[in-house]
C-alpha cells in the first residue's frame, strides 16, 4: 500500500475503542476514560477527568475481547484539548514505561 503523505510519526497507530481506567501521579483515585487509539509510542483517550499536561499518569486498558492482552503503562500527557461533548476531553500521551 502506498502513501500519498509524509508520515511524521514514528509507530503506526490502531484503532482501539476500548475502556481504560487511570490514576494521575499523586492521586490513588481511580478515573474512568475511552482509548481512541494506541502505537508503540502512545496513547489517545478522551475523559471528563481534567488532568493538566506534563502529568504522569498510570493507565489500565483492557480490551473487550480476551484475545488481546490487557496493557498496563505509564504515560505523560502531552496534550490535552477540549472536545465538541460538554466536559470530555481528548488527552494524547507518550508511553514511559510498561508496568
Amino acid at each position: 500500500m502506498s502513501r500519498d503523505y509524509d508520515e511524521k510519526r514514528d509507530y503506526f497507530r490502531m484503532a482501539a475503542d476500548c475502556p481504560l481506567s487511570f490514576t494521575i501521579h499523586g492521586d490513588e483515585t481511580l478515573y474512568n476514560g475511552q482509548c481512541i487509539n494506541l502505537s508503540a509510542g502512545g496513547v489517545r483517550f478522551h475523559s471528563e477527568t481534567v488532568v493538566e499536561p506534563g502529568s504522569l499518569v498510570e493507565i489500565n486498558i483492557t480490551p473487550d475481547k480476551s484475545v488481546v492482552p490487557p496493557l498496563k503503562a505509564v504515560i505523560e500527557i502531552i496534550r490535552r484539548d477540549a472536545t465538541s461533548k460538554a466536559n470530555t476531553y481528548e488527552y494524547g500521551g507518550t508511553i514511559k514505561k510498561l508496568l
